[in-house]
Formats: structure tokens, sequence, C-alpha cells
């Protein structure tokens, strides 16, 4: 006997019919394991109209043309009828070609899982799932371009920034997924440095300079997460280092803090930095002789 049955709740959204050939997409989205969905989205074309839910909590329908259904599916325990876990579903049908932004929404400081499949007469992609990381009161944005007889599915990019990365650093660490805090401190110093590399004033030969410099930075921060991944110990700690975690750990009657990284941080922030570094005009995995 399956011990879970799905529930679905379709909050205030318009029936989805038959979907049309060719104009289809579906996204579901959620947090791990939770039994509360804190994060929403919606969908944005060139000229700013949106369909879905927007950070203030309303659910709008803008985009002309297209129908779509929005709303949250749960699992309950057909034995005890406890809360299960719940995700978002929405789907659109009548999708007009041109570019768009899946404008994530997080309620929370928190883990999320997206899938988004895409529809045409040619294609069905059913293969662009992600993680990463979402801190309450910011916004996360995956690109793609529709268009109803292209022969390939259209590439999905996240758009990435320095700042977005620290703050995946934090959020990740908040929940424990990355760890201890020395460690995520150093990381997230590694990329304030390539912040300042990136600031700093000059023509186009410095701008260069300064890009290398920040695609350094951005490859030994990725270094540094392999290393803590595989369990290998950080090279710039010394023994008077661990002695005074050692010490502390005493003083507060516990364990020293050990670093590490979680699988899925370990893919998240990886691809995240990988993605700077191509948007730098780096090589990620290459040095910087290979720029």
């Amino acid at each position: 006997m399956n011990l879970f049955g799905a529930l679905i709740f379709i909050l205030g959204a318009t029936p989805v019919c038959a979907a049309t050939p060719g104009r289809f997409i579906s996204i579901i989205a959620g947090t791990q394991l939770s039994t509360r969905t804190y994060v929403h989205f919606y969908i944005e074309n060139e000229i700013g109209q949106r369909t879905g839910q927007l950070p203030n909590g309303h659910r709008v329908s803008e985009i002309p043309g297209t129908r779509n259904s929005y709303g949250t599916e749960a699992l309950s325990n057909d034995v005890t009828g406890a809360p299960g876990f719940e995700s978002v579903q929405f789907g659109l049908t009548d999708l007009p070609s041109g570019q768009f932004k899946l404008v994530l929404v997080p309620l929370a400081t928190t883990s999320y899982f997206l899938r988004l499949d895409i529809t045409n007469d040619n294609y069905s992609s059913s293969d662009n799932d992600y993680e990463g990381y979402a801190v309450a009161g910011t916004t996360i944005v995956y690109n793609f371009e529709f268009q109803p007889t292209a022969s390939i599915p259209p590439p999905v990019t996240k758009t990435v920034t320095l700042t977005g990365l620290r703050q995946s650093i934090q959020a990740a660490f908040k929940i424990g997924q990355i760890g201890d805090a020395k460690f995520v401190a150093k990381l997230d110093k590694i990329l304030a440095d390539a912040e300042k590399a990136l600031a700093k004033k000059g023509g186009k030969d410095k701008d260069r300079e300064n890009k290398k410099e920040a695609v350094a930075k951005l490859r030994k921060f990725i270094k540094e997460l392999e290393k803590a991944f595989k369990g290998e110990k950080d090279e710039d700690r010394d023994e008077d280092d661990d002695k005074d975690d050692k010490k502390h750990a005493e003083k507060e009657h516990n364990k020293p803090a050990k670093r590490f990284v979680s699988e899925t941080a370990f893919k998240s922030l990886k691809g995240d930095a990988e993605a700077l570094i191509a948007s730098l005009d780096g090589k990620p995995g290459k040095g910087d002789k290979d720029d």
C-alpha cells in the first residue's frame, strides 16, 4: 500500500485546458522536504508583463493570450494524515515566442529545487532541474527563449552575481549545508576580494587585468570548495589554528568545528562560480594562462 497520497490545491488560478501544440511550459518548485512552500515564482516577458505570484504575494496573469494554472501540491500520509512535502506547480499554455525570465521569490532563507519543462512542436525538454539557495527578500532569475518551431530546446541560464553567490554561501551555512564559520568566512573573503578587483577603475587594459584577477579568485573559491567536499586538510591552517579550535571546543564542552560541504552545496556553489568565470571571459577549470 502506498503510504502517501497527492492532494492538489489550485489557489485562485485559471484552469489550463489542453495544451496548444508548441506552446506549453510547466514548472515545479519548492524547498527540500518541507511541509510549507517557501519559494514561489513568476514568469516575465521582454516588456515586463508577468504571470505568477509576485513578491508581495499577489497573483497576476499579465502575459496576453496565455492560460495558466498556479497552485500547491502537497503529500499527506495516508495512514496518519500528517502533512508532508509541498511544492508549487505551474502550467502556462499558448506561450508566445520571445525572451522570458523565471523569477524565484523566496519567502525564507532556504534551499530550493526547480524543474522547468518546455514543450513545442519539435521537442519536449524535461531535463532542466536545478538546486540552489535562496535568501528572503531577494530574487533569483533563470532566463530562457521560447520559439514554437525551434528544433532544439533552448538553454536555460541563471543570472549569477558575486553578491548573490555570497548570499548563497550564508544561506547554505544557516541551514547546515556548509561549515564551519571560519571556513565560510574564508570563502566569503575570497569573493569579496573578487568584487574589489572588478570595482577598480581603469582603462580597457586595466579592466582586462581586473577581470583576470577576479577569475583567479573564483578559481581559488572553487578549489577551496573541492578540498572541503573531499575532506582534504586546509593548507592555510597550521597547528596553532588546530590547537585554538580544540581549546575553544573544550571550553564550550563540544567537539572542534570541522569544515564541510554537502553534495548539494558543492554542486550549486561550484556551478554558480563557473558561470561567473564564463561571464568574465574566463574558462572554468583552466589556468589564467589559458584565458
